[in-house]
Order: structure tokens, then C-alpha cells, then sequence
């Protein structure tokens, strides 16, 4: 995929309107030598396949996005909302990863950690709810997350 020449712009349900100017972006290649695609095409055809609406990822793919919807865009196909998270990270500021021994699920339940308890601090990440009257928000905030 030649990149044009301009700019790439969307809209980010966390970071607002975006703009890159796209000669900071690297001409793709889409298929390997083998003929199967490289993940930037996957991804663009298994979320249009699966009908992806909404995509909510970590801020570490936030530059690839735009590539992203140069892509939708050529193949003619609406890009999904982009929300892009802050990474969770350990006390050094490194991404948290199994890999490195962080912290997991498991981790949690050897803990003695309720299961409501992660579900209620995983429900809170990266969100400030307008009351804090109720800690214990899980079955409150229920009914927001489906009206959303």
C-alpha cells in the first residue's frame, strides 16, 4: 500500500480527533511472499468480516491507526470507532506482561481477591463514574454500560 501523500485523521473515543501527517507513516506491504497477509490487513478484513463496530485497544497502537483507516478507506469500508486505552503498567512504568512475571488473573484468585472484587476494579479502569456513593459498582452500573 503506497501512502498519499497529506494527512490521516479520526475521531478517538479517549483521545478525541486525531491527525497524522502521513509521511510519518511507512508504505505497507499487505501480502508476504507466501500470499498470506500481514497483520494490517488481517485485521482490517477479519474486524469488516465480523462486523467490529467498536475497537478498544491500548494507546500502543494509537500510530498504527491511521494506517488502519487508509486501509478501510481504499477497500471502501467504514472504519469501526477507535477507542484508545492507557496500558496498564507496573511500578517501573513498563507494560504489565505474564511474560515478565506481573500480575495476572490467577495471581489474584491465589491472593484471596473475590472475583467480584476484579470485576469491579476492571470495571472502573480508565472511567470516573459520577458518583462515588456505591464502591461496590459492579450490578449498579450494569444498566449504564448496557445503554451505552
Amino acid at each position: 500500500m503506497l501512502v498519499p501523500e497529506g494527512t490521516t485523521s479520526f475521531n478517538d473515543m479517549i483521545h478525541g480527533q486525531v491527525t497524522m501527517n502521513n509521511r510519518q507513516l511507512d508504505d505497507q506491504i499487505l501480502l508476504k511472499s507466501d500470499g498470506f497477509p500481514t497483520y494490517h490487513l488481517a485485521n482490517i478484513v477479519d474486524d469488516y468480516l465480523m462486523g467490529i463496530s467498536h475497537v478498544i485497544r491500548g494507546e500502543e497502537w494509537l500510530p498504527s491507526t491511521p494506517k488502519h483507516i487508509l486501509l478501510y478507506n481504499m477497500l471502501d469500508i467504514e472504519p469501526p470507532v477507535y477507542a484508545h486505552i492507557p496500558l496498564l503498567v507496573n511500578n517501573n512504568g513498563a507494560k504489565l506482561s505474564k511474560r515478565h512475571g506481573d500480575i495476572s488473573v490467577d495471581s489474584f484468585k491465589e491472593n484471596g481477591y473475590l472475583p467480584q472484587a476484579l470485576i469491579n476494579g476492571l470495571a472502573l479502569l480508565g472511567w470516573n463514574p459520577p458518583s462515588h456513593d456505591d464502591p461496590n459498582i459492579l450490578y449498579s452500573n450494569l444498566k449504564v454500560f448496557e445503554e451505552s
